[in-house]
């Protein structure tokens, strides 16, 4: 494959499992969250670390527990694949509503990713998430679908 072809795959592949990912935090699905990192691989949250794919989905279910809704939006990604490794940053907002809590936030960050191509595809290696700013809003105020949880993932993997 010419080396252009390849990497516009490459960046696809790339784009694709952070799309799975978000739409797996979108779901409060830690399995299917974690299940594109290495098994070695980790994340950095607010000061917060975690190593190894078992204790990235532990933290999630965790912290997905927490939450009625956490909708993460990952957008504007920049991309700069080298051989078999790559880095990534993404702009991102999350949406989210605690279990009994009477404000809506709205979180504004970024996500700085190292990533490496196993024969299973691309997996981030390490995911660092910086933390813009935040705003709140009452919950009363915001009008919720309450089918929008019952949808499935539309592919089982990546």
């Amino acid at each position: 494959m010419a080396d252009g072809l390849q990497r516009l795959v490459d960046e696809n592949a790339i784009r694709q499992i952070t799309a799975f990912y978000s739409d797996a935090v979108t779901h409060l699905d830690a399995q299917r969250a974690a299940s594109i990192y290495a098994e070695d691989g980790s994340v950095v949250v607010e000061g917060l670390e975690l190593n190894g794919r078992d204790a990235i989905e532990a933290g999630m279910r965790q912290s997905f527990a927490a939450f009625d809704l956490l909708q993460l939006i990952a957008h504007g990604g920049l991309i700069a694949i080298d051989g078999d490794q790559a880095q990534a940053r993404w702009s991102t907002t999350e949406l989210t509503i605690r279990k009994g809590a009477q404000h809506f936030n709205v979180i504004f960050g970024r996500y700085e990713d190292r990533l490496v191509r196993l024969p299973v595809g691309w997996r981030f290696a390490r995911r660092v998430f910086t933390m813009a700013g935040r705003t709140q809003m009452e919950v009363t105020k915001l009008q919720l679908n309450p089918m929008f949880g019952g949808v499935g993932p539309i592919g089982a993997t990546v």
